[in-house]
């Protein structure tokens, strides 16, 4: 007996499924998808090395920050339509219009880079180029940590002159300040679009799809302290270009 139905001409109603992928395990879910920050535009990640004409997978990866700790993300795509019609006749033609995108994430607050920091990891901070943006402690133990030097690519880096720099945020003691904690919507730092990347795999962690959200720019951030809650949530709006599809190549 077949597993599902090829079409309509052996269609079971009563004792198979329609598709058969979600009964072994092929669903997407938000436990194999990743979220990057990078720059604003694909092409600015297709540099290559020594002039030769061969992509720099490294080079790639060094732009391209894991955002972790996401709770909700959406993405709204919209494209207008317009309805004509016409004297005598009742059917009605289509136009269509412009596009617009939208998106939203949320995600929760720790000591470490907020939310407006990560959608913009390739900014420097404010001691230049290659300075150790983020410090992290591993497993919360003093004395270790791993500081990532970002590098990004000339392209990008014009972008980021010292009048663009933004101050030191707050949260340590003994002049272990957090210096990743952005929160100022109005400064000329949020003039620059980022880009949001979204990488999706199935549960047998076989490439699904990969899609790039360009020129973004955001319009909204939010914070909520609740008393009955342990966790403080963040989170940020705002709209880009367009949504540009990647194509992933499996490595099995």
């Amino acid at each position: 007996m077949a597993e599902a139905a090829t079409s309509f001409l052996n269609w079971n109603w009563a004792g198979e499924h329609v598709q058969a992928e979600l009964t072994n395990g092929e669903y997407v879910s938000a436990e194999s998808t990743l979220l990057l920050a990078g720059p604003s535009r694909l092409d600015m990640l297709t540099q290559v090395d020594g002039g030769g004409g061969t992509p720099d997978i490294s080079f790639v990866k060094s732009q391209l920050y894991p955002i972790g700790l996401v709770q909700n993300f959406m993405m709204a795509q919209n494209r207008f339509l317009t309805r004509l019609f016409e004297i005598g006749s009742k059917r009605a033609y289509f136009v269509t219009g412009r596009l617009a995108v939208n998106f939203q994430l949320n995600r929760i607050i720790f000591f470490g880079p907020s939310l407006i920091r990560l959608l913009y990891a390739l900014a420097p901070d404010n001691e230049g180029f290659g300075g150790n943006a983020f410090k992290f402690v591993p497993n919360g133990q003093p004395g270790a940590s791993l500081d990532v030097k970002l590098r990004p690519p000339k392209a990008y880096a014009d972008l980021f002159p010292s009048k663009y720099m933004v101050p030191a945020g707050y949260g340590g003691t003994d002049g272990k300040d957090n210096r990743d904690f952005f929160i100022n919507l109005a400064s000329d730092l949020l003039q620059i679009p980022f880009g949001l990347g979204a990488i999706f795999k199935d549960a047998k962690n076989r490439p699904y799809g990969a899609c790039y959200l360009q020129e973004a720019l955001l319009e909204a951030h939010s914070m909520g302290v609740d008393a009955n809650n342990v966790v403080i949530a963040e989170g940020c709006n705002g709209q880009c270009d367009r949504v540009e599809p990647i194509q992933l190549i499996s490595a099995s």
